[in-house]
C-alpha cells in the first residue's frame, strides 16, 4: 500500500487573532508512505530533521497506526522556525496518512482532536488540515474550530529571513497579563477580523489589523516587523507577524499585489526571500 499526502502552510494570528485565527497557504510539503522501513527527508530540515519514531509525521501517523513496517520519504518546502507552519503541516500529513492507512479517514474536526496534543495550539493545524481561513479555540477540553473563507480579501506577501524564531521561547517574551484596555482593543480588533474575512471586505481588515496582545512584545526579534511597518509599499493594507515570526506577512491589495512583491524585492536585505502565496483552498489529503 502507498499513501501520498501534502500539507500546506500556514500564518497564524493574522494580527490581533491571537492563538486563534490561521490561514492555509500554497506552499505545500508531502510524505510518501509506503511498506518497508526508514525515513528519507528532501529539502528544509533534511540535515536536522529526527529520522526515528519522534518525528511529528511519524507521532501523528501512530495515533491512528503503527508506523514500523513504513517507509517515510519527505519534501519539504516550509522553512523551519520561521513562523510558516511547519510542525502542523508535518501533524496534518501524519494524521491524514495514518486514518489512511488504517482504512478509516477521517474529517478534518475529528484529525484536528486527535492532532491538538502534538501540535499545542489549533489554529495553524486547523489551517493545515481545513484549508482557507480558520478559527480555533480550545473549551472545556474540546476543541472548536471553523473555516470561515476559503480566500482572504487582500493578497498575502511573505518576507522570510534568514533568521529563526524558537516559538517557545518567543512565547518567553509574553507577559503574563495585559491591561483591560489593551485586552478590550484586541477583542474588537479580533472581531473586526473575522467579520472582515467573512465578508471579503478589504477595507474593514485595513481597521482590524491592531494587535496588542503579542506583537509589540515579539518585535525585538522580529526587525521586519518594524522595518515594514515603518516603510510599507504603496498598495500595502496591512503588515502582520506570521506566527511568533520572524516572517511577516505583508497584505496588499489584490490588483497591486505585483508592484508589492517588486518592491520589497528591491528593499529587503538579499538574505530575505519575498513568496507571494495565494490562500490554499485545500487542506491536508491524500493525492
Amino acid at each position: 500500500m502507498t499513501v501520498r499526502v501534502v500539507a500546506p502552510a500556514s500564518t497564524a494570528n493574522l494580527g490581533p487573532g491571537f492563538d486563534t485565527a490561521a490561514a492555509a497557504l500554497e506552499l505545500w510539503n508531502e510524505v510518501t508512505v509506503e511498506e518497508g522501513t526508514g525515513v528519507e527527508i528532501e529539502g528544509e530540515g533534511s540535515d536536522e530533521l529526527p529520522r526515528d519514531a519522534s518525528h511529528l509525521t511519524l507521532r501523528a501517523f501512530a495515533l491512528f497506526a503503527p508506523p514500523g513496517g513504513y517507509r517515510f520519504s519527505f519534501v519539504n518546502r516550509v522553512p523551519l522556525e520561521r513562523g510558516l507552519g511547519s510542525s502542523a503541516a508535518a501533524i496534518a500529513m501524519g494524521l491524514v496518512a495514518g486514518a489512511a492507512v488504517a482504512g478509516r479517514p477521517g474529517a478534518p474536526g475529528d484529525l484536528l482532536q486527535a492532532g491538538v496534543p502534538i501540535e499545542g495550539h489549533a489554529d495553524n493545524l486547523a489551517a493545515a488540515l481545513y484549508g482557507g481561513v480558520c478559527f480555533a479555540m480550545k473549551r472545556n477540553g474540546s476543541i472548536h474550530a471553523a473555516r470561515i473563507a476559503s480566500d482572504m480579501p487582500v493578497a498575502a506577501i511573505l518576507a522570510v529571513p534568514a533568521t529563526r524564531t524558537n516559538t517557545g521561547q518567543s512565547r518567553g517574551a509574553l507577559p503574563a497579563t495585559v491591561t483591560h484596555a489593551d485586552a478590550a482593543h484586541n477583542a474588537a480588533s479580533a472581531a473586526l477580523l473575522g467579520a472582515a474575512i467573512a465578508g471579503h471586505d478589504a477595507r474593514l481588515l485595513r481597521d482590524a489589523f491592531d494587535d496588542r496582545l503579542h506583537e509589540q512584545y515579539r518585535a525585538a526579534d522580529a526587525p521586519l516587523l518594524r522595518t515594514l511597518r515603518a516603510g510599507a509599499p504603496d498598495g500595502t493594507v496591512g503588515v502582520t507577524l506570521s506566527g511568533s515570526g520572524p516572517s511577516v506577512v505583508v497584505w496588499a491589495e489584490a490588483d497591486r499585489a505585483g508592484d508589492v512583491a517588486r518592491e520589497l524585492e528591491a528593499s529587503l536585505p538579499d538574505d530575505t526571500t519575498v513568496l507571494p502565496l495565494r490562500v490554499a483552498r485545500e487542506g491536508a489529503h491524500a493525492v
